[in-house]
């Protein structure tokens, strides 16, 4: 299996979740009530576990579930895993935003579960969110590739494209990207190798350096999931390099069921 759980997950309808919802936001603005908002994080998940203990629920913190691919594996942890079957992630920050949506998200999809529970106690009154999705596993293997722009410059861009496509092709879409990147450093030899000091130049005047990953001395490469304007990620991209003494960056984004494989050249 390319993704596996610490446990087996039970996936639940949207009543179900719901109940137990309810019962989590009630216990989470009684700890906020008695404990007020300034609690590490980890204890506040504690806090909810044991409540939920009490009155019966079955509850993992730090749920672990693992992508793996041959001799890669990358591991995540979400707060709390209830009954085998609904995520809740707590946070401490000033207020919730897209990426902890999206983190959420990225658990639930590497488990197959359609629901989750968002929480923050930092606020001054909790935050609740719950996190649905329609994708569906067999959603997540389907999608398509478009690579009307990518121009490879040697052997070794073959081998990126390939060693990207069948991460997808193992993963599916709609996860992390950091996931894939981490993978294609692995496979290419690792952080030391991959992972350069690149100068950014600005009329002549070295203004410092950026640290990017390298195919080879003169190409690049990114993997972002950008949905809602891709076009503006190509073109900052483009801006970047063209301060550099790149030659290309390939650029691998994950728009849903839209794969775009671009090189991006000065």
């Amino acid at each position: 299996m390319p993704i596996l759980t610490a446990s087996p997950i039970k996936v639940i309808d949207r009543e179900e979740f719901h109940r137990v919802d309810r019962l989590v936001t009630g216990m989470a603005f009684d700890i906020h009530n008695q404990f007020g908002r300034y609690l590490d994080e980890s204890l506040y998940q504690r806090e909810l576990a044991r409540r939920l203990r009490v009155v019966g629920h079955d509850v993992i913190l730090e749920y672990e579930m693992t992508a793996q691919l041959d001799n890669f594996s990358k591991h995540y942890f979400a707060d709390l895993l209830i009954d085998s079957s609904v995520i809740v992630e707590t946070k401490t920050v000033s207020t919730l935003t897209n990426a902890h949506r999206g983190q959420t998200l990225n658990y639930m999809y590497m488990c197959d579960l359609r629901h989750a529970t968002l929480l923050n106690f930092r606020s001054q009154r909790v935050e609740h969110e719950f996190v649905s999705t329609g994708i569906t596993p067999s959603d997540r293997y389907r999608y398509q590739i478009h690579d009307d722009a990518w121009s490879p410059r040697s052997a070794e861009c073959s081998t990126l494209k390939d060693l990207f496509l069948r991460c997808v092709s193992e993963w599916g879409v709609f996860l992390d990207p950091s996931l894939y990147q981490d993978a294609l450093v692995h496979f290419l030899g690792g952080k030391s190798v991959v992972e350069r000091s690149v100068p950014v130049v600005s009329e002549g005047f070295v203004l410092g350096t950026q640290t990017m990953r390298m195919l080879n001395d003169n190409v690049a490469f990114s993997v972002t999931t950008s949905v809602h304007h891709p076009e503006v990620i190509y073109e900052h991209q483009r801006r970047f390099i063209s301060h550099t003494s790149l030659k290309a960056l390939h650029w691998f984004n994950l728009n849903h069921h839209r794969i775009e494989v671009r090189t991006i050249t000065q």
